[in-house]
């Protein structure tokens, strides 16, 4: 990242010794504050000079530099529409520096005559989070959503002083809004949305009631000085309710990525719908549409599209069905792939004394979701893993899924009925994930056609007996299908 920045100087102090070795100067700031006083520089900058870099994860391994110009960051934090700072404001700088979302905390207050709360080093607690916002007197402030849910489920997490709360960053539960406006109802909600490539937010959305929720949390309206449109592959706007890319514009557009022209001229196009020839678009990712009322509703990533058993899959669209039971306070569904085959798994997070298992939640799905959509397994979690920047981690949770191949088991030796549910069960789990249960249905347990087949070559392989696909419909129960094994293999 140094060196493709290319930094020319490292401001630091005599305790930092981590930084890999450059050509960069390295300034102890310690030892300059005790200098000399200088004369103030002239400034030299403008509205399009470089303010900063950011620095996202790329599919290669290899970060993608986002340029930010001095304009993105204006636009952020004076003349807004979305959030009002005055000189009575506090806001806690709680996000990690490298997460784009600091340049909000950082700015709103220094650019508004505002104060700008700075909490001891390391990471806070909920309730010790909750202690800091009074203790400093924060009036407004940013949380991730996957850390705004944790905040609300935590019963002690009700700071009196806190007048404003943004969240943003993935898809919101509806149900923690619907929380959050009855524990702290002095306090008001947004839902913002924006890529880093766009200076931190684009859209927003005020939560002011639980009739506001519906039952998806939309991202809103574009914010001041900045435009949103929903359109097709060839950059045209497609009608209201139907999906397409998000495009995003105005003065938070990056100049592009640092180093990389052909991916810059790819994702920043120039903005058909602006009189200024050099405007550009950000062609986000994400795909949305605009509902009746004009708000954006956000559908998940294009890449979020997975292909698994030859359909096409959006693993949004099943988390979102799965938030809607009433036991679950979050999930997320990633795919991992097991015995050379993709899986569907969705990780779920229960509302504190709920009582939700696979089947009760598969049930659910069913009710919405076609089949081919449904999870090869739903498994509890206590918390959904947080990256540093306080999203779900997803490579995190496909590793939870993803182990070793079983070995392969020797011939039964026991025939008797029980002894074949048990190695029945067993072939079960291997090929689904789940835990064995004699009278839970192949198909209801994450079962398809393919894991069918290759349920039939394991129990010929194990049982040496000949088993036909359509007996394997027929009986497809752990019990009825060891009942059925057993009458076959008994001597006429």
């Amino acid at each position: 990242m140094m060196a493709d920045a290319a930094v020319a100087f490292v401001v630091t102090d005599e305790r930092r010794t981590y930084f890999p070795e450059s050509a960069a100067l390295r300034v102890d700031i310690s030892a300059a504050l005790e200098g000399p006083d200088e004369p103030r520089p002239v400034a030299l900058s403008g509205p399009k000079s470089l303010a900063y870099i950011a620095y996202t994860s790329g599919s290669t391994g290899r970060p993608k530099g986002v340029a930010i110009e001095h304009r993105g960051v204006l636009r952020l934090v004076r003349g807004t529409d979305y959030v009002t700072i005055g000189p009575d404001d506090a806001f806690l700088h709680f996000a990690p520096l490298a997460f784009d979302a600091s340049t909000f905390e950082i700015w709103a207050p220094l650019l508004n005559g505002a104060r700008l709360a700075v909490p001891r080093a390391g990471l806070l607690g909920m309730e010790e989070l909750s202690e800091t916002i009074d203790r400093f007197g924060v009036t407004k402030m940013f949380l991730t959503t996957s850390l705004f849910q944790r905040f609300v489920d935590t019963p002690g997490a009700r700071p009196t002083s806190l007048r404003h709360l943004l969240t943003g960053g993935e898809v919101a539960s509806t149900a923690h809004m619907a929380r959050f406006l009855q524990s702290l109802p002095r306090c008001r909600l947004s839902a913002v949305y924006g890529p880093t490539e766009n200076t931190t937010f684009s859209t927003w959305c005020d939560i002011s009631s639980q009739e506001a929720i519906g039952t998806s949390v939309p991202i809103g309206a574009p914010i001041a000085n900045s435009s949103a449109y929903v359109l097709d592959a060839e950059l045209q706007p497609v009608p209201p309710g139907v999906s397409g890319e998000l495009c995003v514009g105005g003065d938070g557009v990056a100049r592009g990525y640092v180093n990389l022209p052909e991916l810059t001229a790819e994702r920043f196009v120039p903005d058909p719908f602006c009189a200024d020839r050099s405007a550009k678009l950000y062609r986000t990712g994400d795909r949305a549409r605009r509902r009746l009322d004009g708000m954006l509703e956000f559908l998940g990533r294009n890449d979020d599209q997975v292909k698994v058993r030859g359909y096409r899959i959006e693993l949004g669209e099943i988390e979102c069905a799965l938030r809607t039971h009433a036991s679950v306070r979050d999930a997320a569904v990633v795919v991992a792939v097991r015995n050379g085959q993709k899986e569907i798994v969705a990780f779920v997070v229960a509302v504190p004394g709920a009582c939700a298992d696979h089947r009760d939640l598969r049930a659910h799905l069913m009710l919405t979701l076609p089949p081919y959509m449904l999870p090869h397994q739903i498994l509890m979690l206590g918390e959904l893993p947080l990256s540093p920047s306080g999203k779900v981690d997803r490579a995190a949770l496909a590793a939870k899924r993803v182990g070793p191949e079983p070995l392969a088991p020797p011939l039964l030796r026991d025939q008797s009925v029980v002894g074949l549910e048990r190695t029945i069960g067993d072939i079960w789990s291997e090929l689904l994930g789940c835990e064995r249960a004699l009278d839970e249905n192949f198909f209801d347990a994450g079962g398809d056609s393919l894991r069918l087949l290759m349920l039939h070559a394991r129990l010929r392989e194990r049982l040496n007996c000949d088993v036909s696909v359509t007996d394997l419909f027929e009986q497809s129960t752990v019990r009825k299908l060891a009942a059925f094994v057993a009458r076959s293999l008994m001597p006429v």
